[in-house]
């Protein structure tokens, strides 16, 4: 942990400029992440399509109204007249079945939005390392110009007493210009890192004031295929998803089979009716106008619609789904055999590397100095020795980029935790 935080304190020191101490925000990628929460925009704009999928269910779970009927005929000075109330008894469970159709396609929909919400969490953790290896690259580079400017100062002053060449000072200022060269444009890509990652961001005033500080934690092993198929399975919400495609399509296609049901509409009401002669135990006689009640029922038989065309596209999209559900699979294996390769392979070659070129550097320089300081060899070799250790750094920080983009990638793609 100490180590952590002095890196992050050389990071701070070398790469922020005076002028914005006071506005400098360090970040470790869980900071990153905790401030990519549910209230950002980015993130509601994209869960808002569960709230239109939820609809829906309200849809399907409605009750029907019921409904009120008043007729008046009029026939040969008899004027009978209908107020009756109908209500439809949705008795045959289709409504309980399109309600959880529609719940599941609500969850397909949730999974989906789960699954952008983590590729939005993975860019911002891509834009992240990209930040941090920009960082590194640009402290790298500083270093060695500042290291270089030292030395042309140094044979300056031997210059003036006459122990070095002029041709060696003027060689080491022509190599401060071109690290000077590229640190220009190592630093705009830092800056263009840290303008991709405070767009993750909805309350960052200043992104140069961005610092990203390293990773500290051990590496974790890489599990085989099947262990990495087996958490994808139940952590990639477009897989997740195609599941709740196949019990929708057959929740609906029972509903289907269930419409043919009828559901009966039962209708009570009153007549009233200037017509004399009715017997006294069927109506009641006000006046010169007869009232009785009035009951029945209604009922659709399926004879011609028997909900074919609901069956047959609930059928097609179950196997659909199924299809799909397959294929995604095969490329999700696919996807998960070249990733895991690709990171135990540039996890081995940075490693390798950093062994064989970057700590050997250093070593590569004080040799090359001291047999300069002892006129064994010559300013070019010394700087060949000063570019190649500053190549080896650099370089590693790009090793160590890709490194890390294909552990994002893999864990994205199946759900395995690389911390």
């Amino acid at each position: 942990m100490r180590r952590v935080v002095l890196r992050a304190a050389l990071v701070m020191a070398v790469l922020v400029p005076s002028g914005a101490g006071g506005q400098s925000l360090m970040l470790t990628e869980s900071d990153a992440l905790a401030r990519l929460s549910a209230g950002s925009p980015r993130v509601r704009a994209i869960r808002a399509g569960i709230d239109v999928a939820r609809v829906d269910i309200l849809s399907a779970g409605r009750r029907p109204n019921p409904r009120v009927n008043w007729d008046r005929q009029s026939v040969s000075g008899v004027t009978e007249h209908y107020v009756t109330v109908s209500q439809l008894l949705p008795t045959s469970g289709r409504r309980g079945l399109e309600v959880q159709a529609a719940s599941a396609r609500a969850a397909a929909a949730s999974g989906r939005v789960d699954d952008e919400v983590r590729r939005l969490r993975a860019d911002l953790r891509l834009a992240f390392a990209d930040l941090e290896a920009a960082q590194q690259r640009s402290q790298e580079l500083l270093t060695a110009r500042d290291r270089l400017r030292e030395l042309a100062r140094i044979l300056a002053t031997r210059e003036s007493e006459g122990d070095a060449a002029g041709f060696d000072r003027l060689r080491v200022e022509r190599e401060v210009l071109d690290v000077e060269a590229d640190l220009v444009i190592a630093t705009t890509e830092r800056t263009r890192a840290q303008a991709t990652l405070a767009g993750f961001f909805d309350a960052i005033t200043d992104p140069s004031g961005i610092v990203a500080v390293p990773r500290g934690a051990a590496l974790a092993p890489v599990p085989s295929v099947a262990a990495l198929m087996e958490t994808a399975e139940t952590s990639r919400g477009d897989l997740l998803a195609l599941g709740q495609d196949l019990e929708a399509a057959r929740l609906s296609s029972r509903a289907a089979y269930r419409s043919l049901i009828p559901e009966p509409e039962i209708f009570v009401g009153t007549k009233s009716s200037t017509a004399t002669g009715g017997s006294a135990g069927s109506a009641i006689t006000i006046g010169t106008q007869a009232t009785g009640s009035v009951i029945g029922v209604h009922a659709t038989i399926p004879l011609f619609d028997r909900a074919r065309p609901e069956r047959t596209l609930a059928a097609a999209k179950a196997a659909q789904a199924e299809a799909e559900a397959e294929a995604f699979r095969v490329a999700l294996r696919g996807q998960a055999v070249a990733l895991r390769a690709a990171v135990i392979e540039r996890r081995e070659g940075a490693d390798r590397y950093r062994t064989e070129a970057v700590n050997r550097a250093d070593e590569i320089e004080r040799i090359a100095r001291v047999s300069y300081d002892a006129g064994e060899r010559g300013i070019l070799e010394l700087l060949d020795a000063f570019r190649s250790g500053t190549s080896a750094r650099v370089r590693q920080a790009t090793l160590d980029l890709a490194v890390r983009q294909a552990e994002i990638e893999i864990e994205f793609a199946t759900g395995w935790e690389t911390l």
